[in-house]
């Protein structure tokens, strides 16, 4: 009964975090072409680079709490109590 439980729950925190990795790339790369021609004048475009890292080091982050996060589900509904272990009177 646990893996059903588990499978939808890794389905829906996969789906979470994908949506929220594709809205704040989104928003992050609309913030770089923003900025990008207001520090190129300057002549220094480390600014730059580092705008256009923070999509892939959101998406590392993502990854790490997505697995973290299936870890927890698993462990979570491994210590929850089956339903035929449930003592009877």
């Amino acid at each position: 009964m646990r893996l059903p439980i588990s499978a939808l729950m890794f389905l829906i925190s996969s789906f979470i975090f994908f949506v929220s990795w594709a809205v704040a790339s989104y928003f992050l790369n609309a913030v770089t072409d923003a900025m990008t021609p207001l520090y190129a004048g300057l002549g220094d475009s480390t600014l730059t680079g580092y705008l256009t890292l923070l999509p892939t080091a959101l998406g590392i982050l993502c990854a790490i709490f997505f697995v973290t996060g299936i870890l927890l589900i698993f462990v979570v509904d491994a210590l929850a109590d089956e339903p035929e272990m449930y003592y009877r009177q």
